[in-house]
């Protein structure tokens, strides 16, 4: 057994042993410094996660990040080399717990990585703080408007723009929402010759006309179908019919007038191609008793095929019509027996006419300048532009006897003179004439069968 003088002593020379650690503690650092230095990572624009954002929303209230206060410029992580080359930005995270929130709304960020987090020397970010703005909650509905942008071809027409949805609910910070004027879809229809069927972005607009950031409001929908009906274009003229007769002593002077006379319409082709005119029946255009010209306005839109459609918006539809009107005059026309026209004189016989019976008086074609008259009632302008030419009075021989019924064809007939009527005049009276017909002689005593001397 050995005695107690003779054991080791950890206390021998403890001064010797604590200098030789130290040494070899620093050492060991000075070479860790060698191999493995501190190093520093830069990540920038890191997203900051809000946490327990419920404590705000659960008491009816919404929350806005000021000044993006919640993207960290720069964050720089201070570790060793090998920490810092296994290290990637999606290892940093930063967050803010609402729990947190102090009385000037603003949340502490703090940093952390997920992996080697407690072998990181120091975390720190060029932003401390998140700034909330949080106010009442405010949900409303608005109806979904629709427009057009750019022209559609040539020859076509924007019919309708229709979304599949017409009303949108928005919800978010009363302050944003409170300044929603309307809710609008926008479609490009360049260059269309046909329908659409796309979708548009749901855009928010101020009373100004202004967009709406609607980053922190929450839409039930951001985007709409909406169908866009394009049709083609044609124009036809406007057609008018009349019925009915002015009051005595007036008459019609010809003249219909409608404006517009002709109208643009928009419809599918398979509708349009048989359209050539829109008419407008008589029996809407009454003129009966007009002592005066006749004028009406008519909704031109009641007399579109099923299918078409005005085309110009800025036509309402309404045509004016006026039917021409005035006071009849009536004056005498005198003609010379000598201008009627024996026609169809039968063979062997000749027909001359003895006298002739106007209604007023009867003029014995044997008289001096033997004349009648023809009594005619109609505009001014028509009546002075009346030649005795054009009214060849003639009187048809052959039907004449035929219609007396007689056996034989000498004899004296009374015949009626045919008269052309000129346009826009009435004729007011009967002429009749005394026609005597008489077998021809012949140079060989006998009848001849000629009629050359009929006149």
């Amino acid at each position: 057994m050995k005695d107690k003088k003779n054991r080791p002593n950890i206390l021998n020379n403890l001064g010797l042993k604590i200098t030789a650690l130290f040494v070899a503690v620093i050492v060991w650092v000075l070479i860790n410094n060698v191999n493995d230095p501190v190093k520093y990572m830069r990540i920038t624009n890191v997203q900051v996660k809000l946490l327990h954002t419920s404590m705000i929303t659960d008491q009816g209230e919404v929350y806005t990040v000021q000044d993006n206060s919640d993207i960290i410029p720069v964050v720089t992580v201070k570790a060793r080399r090998s920490i810092i080359e296994d290290l990637s930005r999606d290892d940093i995270v930063a967050t803010a717990d609402v729990e947190n929130l102090t009385s000037l709304n603003t949340v502490e960020i703090k940093y952390y990585s997920t992996k080697y987090n407690n072998e990181i020397e120091d975390i720190d970010g060029s932003v401390d703080n998140v700034m909330l703005s949080i106010e009442p909650k405010l949900t409303d509905s608005f109806a979904l408007q629709t427009e057009a942008s750019g022209d559609v071809a040539d020859g076509y027409e924007l019919d309708s723009i229709v979304p599949e949805q017409n009303q949108i609910r928005v919800s978010g910070p009363e302050s944003v929402v409170s300044t929603i004027a309307t809710a609008k879809a926008t479609i490009d229809v360049s260059g269309a010759t046909g329908s659409i069927s796309t979708y548009s972005d749901v855009k928010l607009y101020d009373e100004n006309g202004g967009v709406i950031d609607a980053s922190n409001l929450t839409m039930n929908i951001t985007s709409v179908k909406v169908n866009v009906i394009i049709l083609p274009l044609k124009t036809v003229p406007i057609e008018v019919g009349v019925s009915g007769t002015p009051a005595d002593g007036y008459i019609r002077n010809g003249v219909v007038t409608l404006d517009p006379d002709t109208v643009k319409l928009a419809g599918k082709s398979s509708v349009l191609a048989d359209v050539e005119k829109i008419s407008i029946p008589a029996s809407d255009v009454d003129i009966t008793d007009c002592t005066s010209s006749f004028q009406t306005t008519l909704d031109i839109r009641n007399y579109l095929p099923e299918g078409a459609s005005l085309a110009d918006s800025g036509f309402d539809g309404m045509v004016d019509i006026t039917v021409g009107i005035e006071a009849a005059e009536t004056a005498d026309i005198n003609v010379s027996v000598s201008d009627i026209s024996l026609e169809n004189v039968p063979s062997g016989y000749k027909a001359q006419i003895t006298s002739v019976n106007d209604g007023k008086k009867t003029t014995a074609a044997s008289a001096e300048s033997p004349t009648f008259s023809i009594s005619m009632t109609g505009l001014s302008s028509a009546l002075d532009a009346i030649k005795v030419s054009d009214l060849t009075p003639s009187i048809d021989v052959e039907h004449v006897i035929r219609s007396s019924g007689s056996g034989t064809t000498e004899g004296v007939y009374t015949a009626q003179i045919e008269i052309v009527q000129p346009d826009g005049v009435e004729i007011n009276n009967t002429v009749t004439a005394s026609v005597e017909i008489t077998a021809q002689a012949s140079i060989f005593g006998g009848s001849n069968a000629s009629s050359e001397d009929a006149d």
